[in-house]
């Protein structure tokens, strides 16, 4: 049999028993309830038979009080006939209720009857009485006062042919011998209920303790196994198997548990040979974070170049501004050398902005974002104003600039970022073209309908150009072609890389095809506006 079963049958048990100990306690509490409440009634008969009786002997002392002429009260005597009658009642309705838990204890007796008749006979002396009691109360002392104690004696003690008196006291000694015999008997069902109470008590301990020894031997086994088992496990041991006894939960316990170990055993197996696996990409990772780690002393090295390239970019428009100072203030000079001067100072200052500008474009974080003001702006209008800004420096350089700008195009940006951008394309272009060299700048709005237009800018040029295995790295901050080093020792490598950051924040993107000694072309595309377009709210960053 299962042990589950058994447990339940078990519980069962002690279920039953548990309600039949509580059902016999209800029934205790129940026998013991009716013995005290029948107990309490004869006790109320015995006490109302009594105050009968002392009532009846109140009554009579004041007729006699009323024939001798002595001092009474005239309503008195109506008072205490009308008390007799109220306490012959209650006695009856006790007498009822007696019966009836006699009647429902089985124990009926004839001193119910002898009870119901007395109390006919004393509720008829006292209705008698009422006439008496008005002819005493109206004739007082006057008359024959033998004649009349003889006629109330009469009333007072004689009725259907018996003596009263001697039916009242039959009635007191009646009921204060049941009394006895109820307390009596309510002391014996209470000693009888209390010893069937503790048997069942003793009974219910008893099968409750019989069934915790069996079960605890029932469990010991089992148990004994289960641990060993546990032990043995803990202990690494994989081979060791619990004894499988009989078909109850146990065994079905143990079964499972060995086979867990038999899957342990495969598993740790295949642990082993994991391991071994991982090992091996442990060993290719640590080469690969060793490589990485070279890239990234060799970016280190990079940055102190790139520290050094930014002292040596900012001491130049420095040393210029100072030393245009220096000379200025040395002695007189015409108006000409003045303005010369002052030009070579504002161009110098402008370098020196334009490199601050750039470096702190490149101390952004990655995760910063930009603070943009996007509204709808002409496109013509930042580009015609990086050109004028271009057009000194491509003078200088002998670069001629050829532009061709299509009919007006509404983009959604920031006007200023936007200059930038074009700007940064410009100087690049200007700066690695070769004097003499033209740049082509070229603006036109895409719109076949198939979707959204694009705004097109292609910036291109006829110098150094950028060979096909750096065409990738010239966006990345701080790098810089090896013919672009050669060509322009002073520069950073901040330009394009800023550019694209700034074209990808506004939806915007940058495409460079380029041909070694060849030239270069830069394409900048922006999403054109259509009519009745809504906006984003730009949040501030």
């Amino acid at each position: 049999m299962p042990f589950r079963a058994r447990l339940l049958a078990a519980f069962a048990a002690m279920a039953l028993l548990a309600l039949a100990q509580g059902g016999l306690n209800a029934w205790i509490a129940s026998t013991a309830e009716l013995q005290v409440l029948r107990g309490r009634i004869a006790g109320d008969l015995q006490s109302g038979f009594l105050d009968l009786s002392a009532t009846k002997q109140r009554l009579r002392a004041w007729s006699l009080r009323v024939l001798i002429g002595a001092e009474y009260e005239a309503g008195d005597g109506e008072i205490l006939r009308m008390r007799m009658a109220e306490t012959i009642v209650r006695l009856q309705q006790l007498s009822r209720e007696a019966e009836r838990l006699d009647g429902s204890a089985a124990r009926s007796s004839q001193d119910d009857k002898h009870r119901d008749e007395a109390l006919k006979l004393l509720a008829a002396s006292v209705v008698a009485l009422q006439p008496a009691i008005a002819t005493i109360s109206a004739q007082g002392s006057s008359g024959n006062i033998l004649a009349a104690w003889g006629a109330i004696e009469a009333i007072f003690d004689e009725g259907a042919g018996r003596d009263l008196r001697q039916v009242l006291n039959e009635s007191i000694r009646t009921e204060t011998d049941l009394l006895a015999s109820r307390r009596a008997d309510a002391d014996r069902a209470l000693v009888r209920l209390n010893l069937l109470s503790l048997a069942t008590t003793v009974l219910l301990g008893l099968a409750a303790l019989g069934l915790a020894v069996y079960f605890a031997r029932a469990l010991r086994r089992p148990l004994h196994d289960l641990v060993r088992g546990a032990e043995a496990f803990a202990r690494a041991e994989l081979g060791h198997r619990i004894p499988v006894r009989g078909r109850d939960e146990f065994a079905g316990a143990a079964t499972s548990i060995n086979r867990m170990a038999q899957e342990l055993s495969l598993r740790r197996d295949q642990e082993a040979r994991i391991r071994g696996e991982l090992e091996g990409l442990v060993a290719e990772r640590t080469a690969a974070l060793e490589e990485a780690l070279d890239g990234l002393r060799q970016s280190e090295r990079r940055r102190r170049q790139l520290l050094g390239e930014i002292s040596h970019e900012l001491r130049t428009p420095m040393a210029a501004i100072r030393g245009e100072a220096e000379v200025t203030l040395r002695g007189a000079r015409s108006e000409a050398e003045y303005r010369a001067a002052l030009t070579r100072v504002g161009q110098a200052s402008q370098q020196l902005a334009a490199l601050i500008d750039d470096l702190i474009m490149m101390a952004r974080s990655d995760g910063e974002t930009l603070p943009l003001d996007r509204q709808p702006v002409d496109a013509r209008l930042p580009l015609e104003e990086a050109l004028v800004t271009l057009t000194s420096a491509a003078q200088q350089r002998q670069i001629r600039l050829e532009t061709d700008v299509d009919a007006p195009a509404t983009l959604f940006c920031d006007p200023v970022r936007l200059q930038q951008i074009i700007t940064l394309l410009l100087d690049n272009a200007v700066r690695y073209s070769h004097p003499g060299g033209t740049v082509r700048v070229k603006a036109q709005a895409d719109d076949s309908g198939a979707g959204q237009g694009h705004w097109r800018l292609d910036i291109v040029d006829q110098g150094i150009g950028i060979a096909p295995d750096e065409l990738d790295r010239v966006f990345e901050r701080t790098y810089r072609a090896g013919n672009a080093r050669g060509h322009r020792p002073n520069g950073m490598g901040l330009g394009l890389a800023i550019a694209r950051h700034l074209a990808e924040r506004q939806e915007g993107t940058i495409v460079l095809d380029s041909r070694l000694g060849e030239g270069t072309m830069v394409t900048l595309r922006f999403p054109l506006v259509g009519e009745g377009q809504a906006f984003p709210v730009e949040q501030p960053a």
